[in-house]
């Protein structure tokens, strides 16, 4: 089976899968350290979340969208040992067989190069969990890791990148195209169908901007022809809420 016809296999899979929350997902590491107590580990295992959890625990993915069904670790393959209790835990939970898993890693085998594309940061998580060592990416190198697969979304069929990508920039407050550039400079022009999106989603948000102000400004003028008391305009009384500054138009 070539990379391809497996990627799609993999994701029509994962999309049919049971959606969890964080913390259904939270109890399910629970479960898991359980499990490992029992393999007597000399060090807990690492898990370096990169995909849906990590957007969760940093509040990026709110609301319809916070769930996912897994949790996307960028580390090297766990032993058979691991392997099997992870199974476990997902037949107790209800979770997929790979509910904890590095296909992230793609084609590469050392996770320190896909970490060196994402120039990836790490927070470490205050469980309590004794034989699982959890870290959580940065926003910024989950935005980076979310550009990079938002750039191949056409090809890869996975709906979920680029809505990432624009809630981690909103998280971040960057409103434009200028502080996109400036955040994540695209030097190379390695990822044009990500730019362009990004660029794209911009312009209908300054566009949709400019027709709110044309609105406004219309009901303003036209409420200003009905207000004529002391000779003073009360400029935020007429202008909508999210563009009203707060100041007073007075009549010479």
């Amino acid at each position: 089976m070539n990379n391809d016809i497996q990627s799609r296999s993999t994701l029509s899979s994962k999309s049919a899968a049971v959606k969890k929350s964080g913390d259904e997902l939270d109890v399910a590491l629970l479960l898991l350290d359980q499990e490992l107590e029992k393999l007597c580990l000399e060090k807990p295992i690492q898990v370096r979340a990169i995909g849906g959890y990590a957007l969760m625990k940093h509040g990026v993915r709110t609301g319809e969208r916070a769930y996912t069904v897994d949790i996307d670790t960028l580390t090297r393959d766990y032993s058979s040992a691991v392997q099997r209790a992870i199974e476990i835990v997902a037949e107790k939970a209800g979770l997929e067989p790979d509910w904890l898993n590095n296909d992230n890693l793609g084609d590469a085998e050392d996770p320190e190069l896909v970490e060196a594309q994402y120039d990836a940061k790490w927070i470490p998580q205050g469980t309590g969990l004794r034989n699982i060592a959890l870290s959580i990416a940065t926003v910024p190198t989950l935005t980076r890791a979310k550009i990079i697969a938002a750039d191949t979304a056409e090809f890869s069929g996975r709906t979920q990148d680029l809505p990432d990508l624009l809630d981690l920039l909103r998280h971040q407050g960057i409103t434009s195209t200028a502080q996109f550039a400036t955040k994540y400079p695209d030097s190379f022009d390695e990822y044009p169908a990500a730019q362009d999106s990004v660029q794209r989603y911009f312009a209908l948000q300054s566009s949709a901007r400019i027709e709110r102000l044309k609105v406004g400004t219309s009901q303003w003028t036209a409420d200003l022809d009905y207000c004529d008391t002391d000779n003073e305009f009360d400029y935020c009384a007429f202008w909508p809420n999210s563009i009203a500054p707060n100041f007073r138009l007075t009549r010479i």
